[in-house]
């Protein structure tokens, strides 16, 4: 037989028939588990040795890549003369790209194969497959595109359907992302990561109870499936079952003691109980979460570790930064007042649209600065995440500092702010939607301003009330049907910033909101605060209460379903009617005018 190197310059074709024989029968008895991956290396390397035939590559490559040897894999592939002796084969590129995906650095080559695979095989149900997993996290409507023409070649792969819908998901497509899992699990219904993955699929749909029941139907047939049991966890959490909650996800650290998902969500649920001591420390893991990634301190010295590490008068100071939204600083600010109680010097770096409230408003001043997320590696000062206070204070539920207002200010209200009193009745401040910028917070918090507005036109037109709208962003325009109503006022055009709305709530006599930053600089200037909450509301709000230990003049409106703010509008109408002693409805269903 001629060597290695002369066989590589001869056709590709020169392989006699019986020797391709082998060699392609070695490959399939691999792929179908005939052949151990050990004994297709074995016999691959001795027929290249024997024969010189460089196709004994192919089952060669396709062994390491099972024992995960993906260098030696690629080097295989890679050797002279292997390309030109098989490269006419669309597998054989399939093959370069599967080996090369898993090679650090490597990720354009995998991409360059399996598109030379599909050159050769437009039709290649497994490249587009290949192709599709390996670019969904960066181009993820392309890996739809290439998941649905797999589908149309081999409609019958659960691996393509599941792929498909897990992508769905990601694309914030949960319904449509079910119909293809169902299909996955109608072809294999015993494959735990699909059920997971429709679970995470009704989970971003809000189908709690579905997302439950597919998450238990994940461990039932893995036990030992720790994503399903995070999952699982953080759904409980959702409707409200948090002690489930933590035995579930005690159960996931038992099994992945380093997941940062089961940690994070573990805190949430100590935090909507109100075992706080607990809730605060495993609250720290956050900056470990994926959701946190990008968020970066300030400073490149070390994190405050204890209140006793921190830099007293005359050192250097502490830089106290506001890591998450503009609720969140408006409600731990409060801690600003203990780091100055017990003489740590700090400045607080905070998002630019908060810095004049935060600054006027504290009687902070200058050390009060702007922050938008930029890092800077000359600064060493040591830092601490404003919503890391609470544990390093200790806070538990009975000692969260509750003193209200901690926001206050010595300037005078500008005069375009300047609310008029009513000739009766009250002056309340109205904010019905969230911030859109987070799509799931906003869908789940906001309320359809037409489910309040009966309630509140009946108010209006017995001169019970005045209404200051203080919605900002495009959801102001709701309001256009009810701006001729006489009492009713829209600011958002006059609002520059927040210290501008802190004016204008500190003259209302109630402020009714849905949890958003509004609701929070009420409860903080103690001004009295009807706060609408989800069903699912969040960890600060704890579980079935009424009022809130943070804001001791706000009352809080709960969903009884999740997604039904009917039940909310009808509570805040008996709210009204014990607060005036009237039947309004009644009452303005007598008005001829009003009829």
């Amino acid at each position: 037989m001629s060597s290695i190197a002369s066989k590589s310059q001869s056709s590709p074709n020169a392989a006699s028939y019986g020797e391709a024989q082998d060699w392609m029968r070695s490959f399939e008895r691999l792929g179908k588990g005939e052949l151990s991956p050990d004994q297709a290396i074995q016999q691959a390397s001795q027929a290249i040795l024997a024969t010189g035939l460089l196709q004994w590559s192919m089952p060669f490559a396709l062994g390491l890549w099972m024992n995960k040897r993906y260098v030696d894999a690629l080097e295989v592939l890679q050797r002279p003369g292997v390309e030109s002796s098989c490269g006419h084969m669309a597998y054989f590129h399939i093959l370069m790209g599967m080996v090369a995906r898993q090679v650090k650095g490597k990720h354009q080559l995998a991409c360059m194969s399996y598109q030379r695979a599909l050159q050769i095989e437009p039709d290649r149900h497994d490249a587009l497959y290949n192709l599709a997993n390996l670019i969904k996290d960066d181009a993820p409507e392309e890996a739809d595109k290439l998941y649905r023409r797999s589908l149309i070649v081999n409609p019958e792969s659960a691996p393509v359907w599941h792929n498909l819908g897990a992508n769905l998901t990601s694309l914030n497509r949960p319904l449509e992302a079910i119909r293809p899992l169902k299909t996955s699990l109608q072809i294999d219904a015993l494959n735990p990561e699909v059920w997971c993955n429709l679970g995470l699929a009704f989970y971003a749909a809000e189908d709690f109870v579905r997302a439950e029941r597919s998450f238990r139907h994940t461990i039932a047939l893995d036990s030992r499936h720790s994503p399903g049991y995070q999952n699982l966890g953080n759904t409980l959490i959702n409707v409200l079952k948090a002690e489930e909650a933590i035995e579930i996800l005690e159960k996931g650290l038992e099994l992945d003691s380093s997941s940062t998902h089961s940690l994070w969500n573990l805190s949430l649920a100590y935090l909507l109980l109100g075992r706080y001591k607990d809730g605060w420390r495993y609250y720290e893991s956050r900056f470990n979460c994926p959701d946190f990634k990008d968020v970066k301190p300030p400073t490149s010295g070390p994190p405050l570790q204890s209140l006793a590490e921190a830099p007293r008068a005359g050192e250097e100071s502490l830089v106290v930064w506001g890591e998450q939204g503009l609720g969140d600083v408006i409600q731990f600010c409060r801690y600003l007042h203990l780091l100055e109680a017990a003489s740590i010097n700090f400045v607080f770096m905070v998002r630019s649209c908060l810095v004049s409230l935060v600054r006027d408003w504290t009687g902070y001043g200058e050390r009060v600065q702007p922050f938008d997320g930029c890092y800077r590696d000359d600064d060493s000062r040591s830092h601490v995440a404003l919503m890391s206070l609470p544990a390093l204070f200790s806070t538990e539920l009975h000692t969260v500092p509750s003193h209200v207002p901690y926001l206050r200010t010595t300037q005078r209200c500008p005069e375009h702010l300047q609310v008029e009193p009513p000739p009766g009745g009250m002056s309340v401040g109205l904010v019905w939607a969230s911030n859109p910028d987070n799509k799931a917070m906003y869908r789940n918090k906001s309320m359809p301003l037409t489910v309040l507005m009966p309630i509140l036109t009946d108010l209006l037109h017995l001169g019970l009330i005045e209404l200051h709208s203080l919605q900002f962003g495009q959801d102001a325009d709701q309001l256009e049907p009810w701006l001729d109503v006489d009492g009713v006022k829209d600011w958002h055009l006059d609002l520059n910033d927040f210290s501008d709305t802190a004016h204008l709530v500190q003259q209302l006599d109630l402020v009714i909101s849905v949890d958003t930053a509004v609701a929070h600089l009420a409860g903080a200037l103690n001004c009295p605060t009807w706060l609408l909450l989800p069903q699912n509301a969040d960890f600060r709000w704890l579980k079935g209460r009424s009022d809130s230990p943070w804001y001791p003049s706000m009352r809080l409106f709960r969903q009884r379903q999740q997604g039904d703010w009917s039940g909310v509008a009808e509570d805040l109408r008996i709210a009204f009617e014990d607060l005036t002693l009237l039947d309004f409805r009644a009452l303005a269903n007598d008005l001829p005018a009003y009829k």
